[in-house]
């Protein structure tokens, strides 16, 4: 029976169509993902924690007036060098001088006010051992005699405050070093509080230096005194120089960042181990503490260790209350994979970290634990035994598009043409 033209067309339409869904669908099906690879291999790991700081002298002395006066004169400049004991200041000495003088003038009269009571003394006992005058005024001689001793001791001190406030008037180099910063001018006003601290100028030794380095919370458990760290200065660029810890402090620096965030942090003392002639206190540096080392251990890089889905692999998301964190948390979420821009919902408790490995064009989701890291890359404490290629980059394949047996294939490098 003869088909009529009008059916076996849409039907050879119907049957072409299904073909190419099919074959569409299956290059869609073998589709592979280009990643990056390398082979899991032993090597030394140095790990290191950084912070930024400034400069400053292991020994500085700042030098303030204790009194309230005008500068009369000013025997240094800054960048002198001075020695010990050597004369710096000298302000108006009037005001003191004349304070003085009215303290020894309250010493005398109160030394002659003693020498007649004692005579009057005297005199009323022998008066009351021949019976011409009455014990009673003996004790009131006695008790003026005893005031005026009294009267004596508090003209005293009068006169020794006032000689010591005279003797302040002149400032002397408490150290030898250099006056690295002069706060004041002849002729300028110093406060002379001791509750608020005003500078005349600064004596420091420059022969000792050291960066006094803001270390945050998260990383000063590991930093210990007489690590050693890599020093790089700014004013000294492609220069790098040895430091020692040399001092830890106990309690925190907490500083505002914004509205709602702080910053803790620790001030920890690194001392420069080198000379360096032209170093001056303030300058901006930065150091990289060693905290430990380990040789011959399995490592891979940093960015191939992610935090997923113990089961299958997948990029999660903690919902969690609320906290302030640092940017150094921040960046490692973005890291770990655990940033409020991955997929999904998880307890922390689901959570592993684990590297993809690369097994018959499939990324192999494989927990593993880690130790130390350094800058580029972390230990592997099991997990792994080494020779196995995983998965490092690019970062939207680990932090997003990755899942365990996603089909993948090598990444293949860009040559640079000679001369690039």
């Amino acid at each position: 029976m003869k088909i009529k033209k009008r059916y076996w067309i849409p039907a050879l339409i119907i049957i072409i169509v299904v073909v190419v869904g099919v074959i569409s669908s299956r290059s869609r099906g073998e589709k592979k993902l280009p990643v990056t690879i390398e082979e899991v291999a032993r090597r030394s790991l140095l790990a290191t924690v950084s912070a930024s700081g400034k400069v400053e002298p292991v020994v500085q002395v700042k030098v303030s007036s204790q009194i309230q006066a005008r500068i009369t004169r000013l025997a240094v400049r800054e960048g002198d060098r001075v020695r010990a004991g050597q004369f710096l200041v000298e302000l108006d000495q009037k005001r003191y001088a004349a304070a003085l003088e009215n303290a020894q003038s309250g010493l005398r009269a109160a030394r002659a006010q003693l020498d007649k009571a004692e005579a009057d003394f005297k005199r009323i006992d022998e008066l009351v051992k021949r019976g011409m005058v009455s014990e009673a005024e003996l004790d009131a001689a006695r008790a003026q005699a005893e005031l005026t001793a009294a009267q004596i001791d508090q003209a005293t001190a009068v006169e020794k405050q006032a000689r010591d406030d005279l003797s302040k008037t002149v400032l002397s180099a408490p150290m030898s070093g250099i006056v690295s910063r002069l706060n004041k001018e002849e002729e300028e006003m110093t406060l002379g509080s001791i509750f608020q601290e005003d500078v005349i100028l600064i004596i420091a030794d420059l022969s000792r230096m050291q960066i006094k380095a803001e270390v945050d919370e998260n990383d000063i458990v590991g930093v210990e005194l007489g690590d050693t760290a890599r020093c790089e200065i700014d004013a000294f660029p492609d220069t790098a120089f040895t430091g020692i810890v040399a001092e830890i402090a106990q309690s925190a620096e907490i500083s505002a960042l914004g509205t709602q965030e702080e910053a803790t942090n620790f001030d920890v003392d690194v001392m420069l181990l080198d000379t360096i002639s032209a170093l001056r206190p303030g300058m901006s540096a930065t150091v990289d503490i060693q905290i430990d080392r380990r040789d011959s251990v399995l490592a891979v890089p940093i960015q191939s260790v992610a935090v997923r889905d113990r089961k299958e692999g997948k990029p999660v998301v903690l919902r969690e209350e609320p906290e302030r964190k640092s940017s150094r948390q921040r960046a490692e979420e973005i890291r770990s994979g655990t940033s409020a821009d991955t997929a999904e919902v998880i307890r922390k408790e689901d959570l592993v970290e684990g590297v993809y490995v690369m097994r018959n064009d499939s990324a192999i989701w494989v927990p593993v634990t880690t130790g130390i890291s350094s800058d580029t890359h972390i230990e592997i404490l099991s997990g792994l035994e080494g020779g196995e290629e995983v998965v490092t980059g690019p970062y939207k394949a680990l932090a997003k598009d990755l899942r365990h047996g996603t089909k993948i294939t090598r990444k293949e490098t860009e040559k640079k043409e000679p001369g690039q």
